[in-house]
């Protein structure tokens, strides 16, 4: 079925519109539809609380949806792309998801705080002003305990963090090295699993967000607005791709192996073809 596209002068995100104040630069709200909502009584995750079930077999699980749903808008211009952004607006944009992943992540029943974007009719989008989503979930998402687990494991055969070895290696032989600044490269991994994937990965050992200082700040993201305008060179229009930040969870645990970085998934196989 095809999801109708909003014109631009029906955008809830533009300026004076709904919850949209007349003036902002960079804005967060409450999503108007959230799957999640940390409204809970009780924030049942973090007191251990027993799952619900539907039958004597304890077959079909489940608990009670606590968590976040934020929007993030990136302009209040309606068709803005992110390189467009003058370096302040850029630098105020990483501010505010380093602040909203530390204010998030100090509730205790919020174990992992999630920053993403979706762009393009290709990934299901239908409003088309530049903007972002928040969820902060009560547990790790699998493919995150996945990339911990074998960051440790790595580190406990070789004493090193994989991703740093990766940067080094790439840097090396830069036959994948798509865009790089002095704190951060761009590179399609070796194990990429889509066409024109990419990785944006730091170059200093950190887990998360919040751990940039204000250099890497400005060349985070510098290094956003080179790949995005990339993208949309490449294809000759708006490219469609998804943005998933990898950061440390925010439970306390020891996460010391694990290594900041940006994943890319363009929604194209090439200029006439959709995935």
């Amino acid at each position: 079925m095809k999801r109708p596209v909003l014109p631009s002068d029906s955008c809830p995100f533009c300026p004076g519109v709904g919850q949209t104040p007349a003036d902002y630069d960079v804005f967060v709200y409450q999503n108007d539809y959230p799957s999640m909502s940390l409204a809970s009584p009780s924030e049942p995750w973090a007191g251990q609380a027993e799952p619900s079930t539907e039958d004597a077999h304890n077959l079909y699980v489940s608990r009670p949806s606590y968590g976040a749903c934020e929007v993030i808008l990136y302009s209040p211009v309606h068709d803005a792309n992110i390189y467009d952004l003058p370096g302040w607006h850029v630098e105020k944009l990483v501010r505010c998801w380093q602040d909203r992943t530390r204010e998030l992540g100090l509730r205790k029943a919020i174990r992992y705080v999630f920053i993403f974007e979706n762009r393009g009719e290709a990934v299901g989008v239908t409003i088309h002003h530049p903007h972002g989503q928040i969820y902060a979930f009560p547990f790790v998402p699998a493919k995150i305990r996945q990339e911990i687990a074998s960051c440790r494991r790595y580190f406990a055969a070789r004493s090193s963090c994989l991703f740093c070895d990766m940067v080094r290696e790439e840097l090396r032989n830069r036959k994948r090295v798509v865009a790089e600044n002095d704190h951060f490269i761009c590179v399609v991994p070796y194990f990429a699993r889509f066409p024109f994937e990419a990785h944006v990965i730091a170059r200093r050992h950190f887990g998360s967000i919040v751990d940039l200082d204000e250099a890497e700040r400005r060349a985070f993201g510098e290094m956003l607005q080179d790949l995005v305008r990339g993208l949309d060179n490449l294809f000759g229009f708006s490219a469609a791709y998804i943005m998933a930040f990898h950061q440390a969870p925010t439970d306390g645990g020891d996460y010391s192996a694990y290594h900041f970085h940006v994943e890319f998934y363009p929604a194209h196989a090439d200029s006439k073809t959709r995935k």
